[in-house]
């Protein structure tokens, strides 16, 4: 009594307890990977319509440039793949007729197209004119200088308002503001970690798998492979090489599961940052300003900073700078050449010689003249944007923005960080910021990173942080309605935790709970009813949010069935109100069930309204009332409720462990006609 009647309902199948090292490991298959990950920030793609030109010798050269080659010879799958890259920036280059080029042209994500020995093209074709190339090495060399000129531009920051509210980590925030936090918990995370020495073998063989196709690559890899030491990290940060090229892309793209494979190597540039201070503080303290030029297109620009003046902004990735501002002026230059309709930024950066965090460093990089003097910052350095003006440089508008260094106790950076340094951030890091994925609308990226971690050792090695990766990929999928995958990860999770709770324990609620809304959302209330149920027994002495949330969906739950069975919309109010279709069980008919009294918080229902608007609307509706938390302390009069069954137990009563059922008569002889029949639900 005061749970479910389980005669009448469907039941629960629990997984049976086994030990989490029996359990069999299982993945989804909703989803399909890419044959290759994209790992870098640049792609090339050549399109040509002559398929019996092979260009063997072209490719080769094309192919040795960078990392992501691609070859189209039908101009519509072409474009139906540039207009499905999300994260990348496209150079074409194209051999084919000019009827094409005009759709091509005007596509957001290329960043430059070039036309190679086509002397067919006609001379109105005045935008490309300036990149027609007949030689494939002068079309190379191009390439190079372009792609290192958009990859020093690649440089992705975040930035928050002065104003911002204040927040809690059970909030969704708001993208910006959730972004901004990301990048400064990776930064806290990785600084945390303790990487095995076996760390930097793990990164080489997922770099050697990436660049199979790419001897050049390969060949730094091995370079890496044999003499790499700590005090070279910032070397190979500056090399333009495979794993720069990766840390470039994926502190900007926030791909958590190869920030984690590459966090011995951030954690190597902190150390050498640190070391490098102390060094050159002499040097360093001549130093009080410092520049780095960016583009970006107008809108970007007045979200993140035009409207942030006076806030807090933080880059992503480690930043170098220069003391030659003449340097990031000429940058500026040669990228808005390529790209006119954008805005030419200079970043100012003023730099306070007392404010120095061992756990965000900088330090002085000497060049081959003073003048050129380099200063890296490192990945998450947080500034405070103090003012943005323009000023006209010759026939561009350029903004000047001016950064200051801040201190690591910064009121308001801290006001927005303390309520995410949590035992479970510390606990569970990847999985806590898979959840950030989330709250930025990053679904696709939050599954590639959860995804990743049912592929991690020392994830699947222990079942709490199991459980934390399926009840994450669970949360994604019903953000993406994909509910039957939600479906199988929730299940999963509930059969990870039990191998280390008991089937009733109240952390398994939520788990119930989810599996529940999941099969409600694809209409099968049948399987939604007994999870409901079973959540409800879970948190039954339970009194908190959390507990009422669940409550709260059984409720739901009951009253979309009711308006499914035209019954209407009944406002029960009860923590154990349950619904069945009960074809699957002896009764032909539908089966209520409901508490006299509502046991959590002591709230009495009105029964008879209820039974007279059941019995309206579907008068082959039985309704059984659960009185064992009633019948204690008021006199009842059964048959006035008019109800067909009303039960509950002696021993409330001071009784003996029995219980009692009253029946209508109407349902009595239904249950005596039922009895005379095989059955297994009732015994008179």
């Amino acid at each position: 009594m005061g749970g479910s009647c389980s005669a009448c309902c469907a039941s629960v199948v629990l997984p049976a307890n086994v030990s989490f090292d029996e359990l069999p490991v299982s993945t989804t298959t909703s989803i399909t990977h890419k044959s290759t990950r994209i790992i870098e920030n640049c792609l090339i793609i050549w399109l040509f319509d002559d398929p019996s030109n092979k260009f063997e010798n072209e490719k080769k050269q094309l192919s040795r440039l960078i990392y992501g080659f691609q070859i189209f010879t039908n101009p519509d799958t072409c474009i139906n793949y540039i207009r499905d890259i999300q994260d990348e920036k496209i150079f074409l280059i194209i051999s084919v007729t000019y009827q094409y080029v005009q759709y091509i042209h005007d596509l957001p994500q290329l960043e430059k197209v070039y036309v190679f020995d086509s002397l067919s093209y006609d001379n109105q074709h005045h935008t490309l004119q300036n990149n027609t190339f007949h030689d494939i090495n002068n079309l190379c060399k191009q390439l190079q200088y372009d792609i290192e000129l958009c990859e020093f531009d690649l440089m992705y920051f975040s930035a928050i308002s002065n104003s911002s509210h204040d927040i809690n980590s059970s909030m969704i925030l708001p993208k910006e503001e959730a972004s901004f936090v990301f990048i400064q918990l990776t930064n806290e995370i990785i600084a945390r970690l303790k990487f095995e020495s076996c760390a930097k073998d793990v990164c080489i063989d997922f770099c050697r798998k990436q660049y199979k196709n790419n001897p050049e690559q390969l060949r730094n890899i091995d370079e890496f492979a044999k003499h790499y030491r700590p005090n070279l990290a910032l070397d190979w940060l500056k090399r333009p090489c495979f794993i720069s090229k990766i840390l470039n892309r994926v502190k900007r793209t926030r791909e958590i599961d190869i920030i984690y494979k590459l966090g011995f190597f951030i954690k190597h540039l902190n150390m050498q940052l640190v070391r490098l201070h102390d060094e050159n503080e002499l040097l360093m303290k001549n130093i009080s300003t410092v520049y780095r030029g960016k583009t970006m297109v107008p809108q970007e620009f007045n979200i993140l900073l035009k409207n942030n003046c006076d806030g807090l902004l933080s880059f992503s990735n480690f930043l170098v700078t220069n003391m030659n501002k003449e340097n990031a002026i000429d940058f500026i230059h040669r990228r808005l050449a390529m790209h006119p309709d954008m805005i030419g930024i200079i970043f100012e950066i003023h730099i306070d010689h007392m404010i120095f965090n061992e756990e965000a460093p900088f330090a002085l990089l000497k060049g081959n003249s003073t003048k050129n003097y380099e200063v890296c910052f490192s990945a998450g350095t947080v500034f405070r944007i103090e003012s943005i003006k323009q000023f006209t440089d010759g026939p561009l508008m350029t903004s000047l923005v001016k950064l200051k260094l801040i201190r690591n106790d910064d009121s308001q950076l801290d006001r927005l960080l303390k309520p995410f340094r949590t035992s479970e951030l510390h606990e569970n890091p990847l999985s806590y910021l898979g959840k950030l994925l989330m709250d930025m609308g990053e679904y696709t990226r939050a599954e590639q990173c959860f995804l990743e971690m049912l592929n991690d050792t020392s994830i699947l090695s222990q079942p709490r942080r199991l459980v934390r990766v399926h009840n994450g990929l669970g949360a994604n999928y019903v953000h993406k309605g994909d509910y039957a995958a939600a479906t199988e990860h929730y299940k999963q999770a509930l059969r990870v935790s039990l191998t280390y709770l008991s089937p009733d324990h109240s952390e398994l609620a939520p788990m119930y709970k989810n599996i529940g809304d999941c099969y409600l959302n694809q209409n099968n209330y049948s399987n939604a009813l007994p999870n409901y149920e079973q959540a409800i027994i879970s948190i039954e002495y339970e009194q908190s949010n959390e507990a009422t949330h669940i409550i709260k969906a059984a409720d739901d739950f009951c009253r979309e069935m009711m308006n499914c069975n035209g019954i209407g919309e009944v406002v029960l109010g009860s923590s154990t109100t349950q619904l069945i279709h009960t074809s699957a069980h002896a009764f032909d008919k539908l089966i209520i069930t409901i508490p006299h009294v509502r046991n959590l918080i002591g709230e009495i229902l009105d029964i008879e309204p209820i039974v007279k608007l059941v019995h309206r609307k579907c008068p082959r509706a039985y309704i059984i009332v659960d009185s064992v938390a009633y019948a204690p302390h008021q006199v009842i009069d059964v048959p006035q409720l008019n109800v067909e069954f009303y039960a509950f137990s002696l021993y409330k009563v001071y009784g003996p462990y029995m219980a009692i059922l009253y029946s209508s008569n109407v349902a009595w002889q239904e249950l005596v006609g039922i009895s005379a029949r095989p059955n297994h639900f009732f015994k008179p």
